[in-house]
Parts: structure tokens; C-alpha cells; sequence
């Protein structure tokens, strides 16, 4: 385990709401959550300077690195860690790679936070295809799975599905706690000749080299909690992960809608604000903060574009918990020793 205080490098100058939102997620975790960690904002120093001044008195544990350019939403993420080399995205990138920070916290530009992390602290060893991980919640409370790919790999083949397995297992185990988890792959149905192609002949590579495989899951069945790690290409976990959060927004909307449709009904639901509130902390993707992208050489957490303060602070959280768990290390150790299990095997 890490014993010196994880340094957390944090691109301030991305998402939606600016560097100032950016800020008090990162005061408010330094404050809290993350009070043992050092947080080094990255982008403008004095646009971060003014937002650190608004936010009060600020943490010691925050200091500034100054990074003169930006990527926006709209730029091409290739061209732009080629074409702006000291925007904030690869500069949080460099300092992991040059030791000085031990994860880097993105908001906004996704793509362009995997390219950084590509090309400054590049794949694991044994890992052909680092992988977008996210943490969903289930019916179960306090006990969400994690899902992976969700967006890095639009194709993949059946061996990567087995590095996604390998490095969902690690992440369940070190990150969440699980002592046994339990694999699945999204499929269209729990028999083995369900799914296309890609889907059966992973089904077989998983039962070969994933002790942990329970066999195939429907999307439904996996949001019941029926498994801790669910793995699938990027194409498919990105159109589910899309798909979910907008009918999570739908249903909490017409709930909002129905229970307040007529004056007297807000009196009579003073009493359920406790159990909606809880609920919707059960599922607001704030609460997890950001997707890891595993299979780098380093800690890296992307954030949601839309992030707030609240969500900021959470994505320090889970980037301190990777640190401070050696969630690296043990993906590459889990790596090495499934190339030589799967040594001879065609590619």
C-alpha cells in the first residue's frame, strides 16, 4: 500500500461550468474527503488563483500548476495534445508521468483525456486496450458494479474483453471492497449461444481464463445486482450507460411531476422528502464520481462534462481510493500473470 499522501492532479480549466466549479469541488474535498491528499490544480494560475481566493480560505493541501492553454469540448482530441502541448489535460497527464503527481482527475474533453493518458503514461504492460470503467448502482443498496468498456473501444475483440474482465476484477476487489466478486458479459440472453459474435467467442475465453465468470447478463439482470463486474465492448456499455442515465432523469422527473401535480400533495409528501432525497443520491451519478480509464500507467479518473462542485469532490475521492489502493500496480501484476496463462494463444 501507498504510505506518502496521494497527489491528485486536477485539470481545472475543463467541463461545462469552469474552473471556478472545478475549484470548490476541489476546496470542499481537501476539506474533507481527501484532507490527506495533495491536490495540485492545473490551467490558468491566475484564473485559478481568483476562483481559490473566492472560495475562502484555502486548504494547504492545494497549491496551483500553471498550464497556458486548454482543450475545449470542440477540439479534435489527437490534434489537440499534438497541437497544444501545455494544455491543462496534458500537463495534469505529464506530472503523473514525471513522478510528481500519482493520478490526474480530467473534467470535460473525454476524449481528450484518454489521449493524454495514452500517449504521456501509455498502456500497462499485458494490456493491448486500457478501458473506460464505470461504477452504476443497483437494487441493492450499496453494492453498485462496475461496467466496462464504456466508451474507449468502439470495437474490440474477444481478448480484450478477458483484459477488461481481468483489470473490472481488480478494480472490484481494491476499490470496492468486494472479496469475492463475480464476472459477467453483457449479452442479450444468459444462455452461452446468445449474443453475436464477439459475445460467443468471449463467453469461451472468459470460462477459460476468468475463474470469476458466472456466464452472460441482461442489462436488466446486472441493475439487480446479479453481478459485480460486467464486462462488454465500448459501443454497446456506451449506449447502456446513455440509455440508463436518461431513464434515471425520466422517472425522476414524472415522479417530481406526479407528487406535485396538485398544491395539497406537497403538504402531504413533507414526510417522504427524507426517503426522495436518499433516493436520488442512491442515483445521481455524482455520487461516483468519474470513470476511471484503466490499464494506464497511472491513476486516471474522467469526469462527466455537466460536473459540479459535489461531483469534483467525489472523482478526488475514487482518484485517492485507486492511489491509495495501488490499483496500478495490481492491474499490471493481474496483467502479467494472465499473458502467462494465455502465452501460445493467437491474437
Amino acid at each position: 500500500m501507498t504510505t506518502r499522501p496521494p497527489r491528485i492532479a486536477i485539470d481545472a480549466m475543463g467541463g461545462d461550468r469552469g474552473p471556478a466549479e472545478v475549484v470548490r469541488g476541489a476546496v470542499s474535498a481537501a476539506r474533507g474527503s481527501a484532507s490527506g491528499a495533495q491536490l495540485i490544480l492545473v490551467g490558468d494560475s491566475t484564473e485559478l488563483g481568483e476562483c481559490l481566493r473566492a472560495s475562502g480560505v484555502a486548504p494547504g493541501n492545494v497549491r496551483i500548476h500553471h498550464a497556458s492553454q486548454t482543450v475545449s469540448m470542440h477540439d479534435r482530441p489527437s490534434e489537440a495534445i499534438r497541437g497544444k502541448p501545455d494544455a491543462s489535460v496534458s500537463v495534469a497527464a505529464r506530472l503523473v508521468k514525471d513522478g510528481e503527481a500519482d493520478g490526474f482527475i480530467s473534467i470535460g474533453n473525454t476524449g481528450a483525456a484518454m489521449a493524454a493518458a495514452f500517449y504521456h503514461l501509455r498502456p500497462v504492460c499485458g494490456i493491448s486496450r486500457p478501458a473506460i470503467a464505470a461504477v452504476l448502482p443497483t437494487m441493492v443498496q450499496n453494492r453498485p458494479f462496475v461496467m466496462l468498456d464504456m466508451g474507449a473501444n468502439v470495437d474490440g475483440s474477444p481478448h480484450h474483453l478477458v483484459e477488461f474482465a481481468i483489470m473490472g476484477l481488480v478494480y472490484a476487489r481494491k476499490v470496492l471492497a468486494r472479496s469475492s466478486p463475480r464476472v459477467a458479459l453483457l449479452s442479450n440472453g444468459e444462455e452461452p449461444t446468445k449474443g453475436n459474435d464477439l459475445t460467443k467467442r468471449a463467453h469461451a475465453l472468459l470460462r477459460e481464463y476468468v475463474p470469476e465468470f458466472s456466464g452472460n447478463i441482461e442489462a436488466g439482470e446486472a441493475f439487480r445486482g446479479s453481478a459485480d463486474v460486467v464486462v462488454c465492448d465500448g459501443f454497446d456499455g456506451n449506449v447502456l450507460l446513455k440509455g440508463a442515465e436518461g431513464v434515471v432523469e425520466m422517472v425522476l422527473k414524472s415522479l417530481r411531476e406526479e407528487l406535485t401535480r396538485h398544491p395539497w400533495m406537497r403538504l402531504a409528501l413533507l414526510p417522504l422528502r427524507p426517503s426522495m432525497s436518499r433516493l436520488r443520491k442512491r442515483l445521481d451519478y455524482r455520487e461516483f464520481g468519474g470513470a476511471p480509464l484503466l490499464g494506464v500507467n497511472g491513476v486516471c479518473i474522467i469526469g462527466h462534462g455537466r460536473s459540479d462542485a459535489v461531483a469534483v469532490a467525489n472523482a478526488i475521492k475514487v482518484a485517492v481510493a485507486s492511489v491509495g489502493s495501488d490499483l496500478v500496480l495490481e492491474i499490471a501484476r493481474a496483467a502479467g500473470e494472465l499473458r502467462e496463462r494465455r502465452q501460445g494463444d493467437p491474437a
